[in-house]
């Protein structure tokens, strides 16, 4: 198992043993479990490494699990047995990484499909067994400016563009985050009950890809996004940056094409008309999409293009920090964060 990136359940004995100079921070999101862990490098060691900041976080280790949450929520809002059980399956792993660490360099964190789970605190209390430290509840304005935390601080400086202002989207399993602001400050920001996970299964029937489905997902995006879209697009923004794993997963291929890591409307209607033409997500082949990537695809990116049309976005470029990093920052707010991977 890669010390660097662990997709697997682990076993104690692949476990790397960590430190005091470790710090972890952990995303329940609504699609996928997150575990980040970073060492803090001292300034004679960030010397001799090249680094400018007197301190320093290295990631050293990430975990990931599909988990799904959000398609766990029934109508009336109450998370599955069965959703509750791979949650707790996957905290059961990520303890192993959590022991030795202490609890105070330690921020877990939940988001959307457990902030509208009316039975939530059954998750928390069983969590509360399994975890060191108990689990921070993020309202949707908090995730925003975490969002917005982590791709301002992992920007690269730039003296003409720091007090720019700059749109930022993060599009998860169950909310939708759109965020303006400048340097280090957010100007705007709102947190929609719209996601990828959510809407997969309401749009996307038995995984059918056709116009239909497309324009019923599109429609019922836009009529949420419709509802704060101008106060946006009147405030005004000079760059727009995306932070969640359906634009990176756009920019993968564009990358696979060689073209230019930039997203643009009419590159996402050409991958729109792409996966009508699979006719259903199991046949989705497309050069450069990662297959763990296929199955909330369409509906992320129905989302996303009704991002763009309606606040008017040209193009989007992919931002390296976004709620993670946020939240190392707010572990250790003076640290500049090392992208290894």
């Amino acid at each position: 198992m890669s010390d660097l990136e662990s997709q697997n359940q682990a076993t104690s004995k692949a476990i790397p043993q960590y430190d005091d100079n470790h710090y972890a921070v952990v995303d329940l999101g609504s699609n996928s479990f997150h575990l980040l862990i970073t060492c803090l490098i001292t300034e004679s060691n960030a010397k001799l490494s090249g680094q400018s900041s007197s301190k320093s976080l290295k990631i050293v280790n990430k975990v990931k699990q599909k988990v799904r949450l959000a398609a766990g929520l029934d109508d009336n809002n109450l998370l599955s047995d069965e959703a509750i059980s791979r949650g707790l399956d996957c905290l059961k792993n990520f303890s192993l990484y959590l022991q030795s660490i202490p609890v105070n360099n330690i921020l877990i964190v939940a988001t959307a499909a457990l902030r509208m789970a009316k039975n939530n605190q059954l998750f928390f209390d069983a969590a509360k067994l399994i975890l060191p430290k108990q689990i921070k509840l993020l309202t949707g304005e908090q995730e925003a400016k975490t969002i917005y935390a982590g791709v301002a601080h992992t920007s690269i400086s730039n003296k003409h563009q720091s007090h720019a202002k700059k749109l930022v989207l993060d599009i998860g399993g169950a909310s939708t985050e759109i965020i303006v602001g400048s340097g280090c400050a957010t100007k705007k920001l709102v947190s929609l009950d719209i996601g990828c996970v959510s809407y997969i299964g309401k749009y996307f029937v038995d995984g059918i890809l056709n116009q239909k489905n497309f324009d019923l997902c599109i429609t019922a995006a836009s009529n949420v996004i419709n509802t704060v879209n101008e106060e946006f697009v009147q405030l005004g923004w000079q760059s727009a940056v995306g932070s969640s794993g359906t634009m990176q997963a756009m920019i993968e291929i564009l990358k696979q094409r060689q073209q230019t890591p930039t997203i643009t409307l009419v590159f996402l209607n050409e991958i729109q008309q792409t996966l009508i033409s699979c006719q259903t997500i199991n046949n989705i082949e497309i050069p450069g999409l990662r297959a763990d990537r296929k199955a909330i695809l369409a509906s992320g990116l129905s989302i996303l293009i009704a991002l763009f049309k309606c606040l008017r976005i040209k193009e989007l470029c992919l931002s390296s920090g976004a709620l993670r990093e946020g939240l190392l920052f707010e572990l250790v707010p003076d640290a500049k964060i090392i992208h290894t991977i």
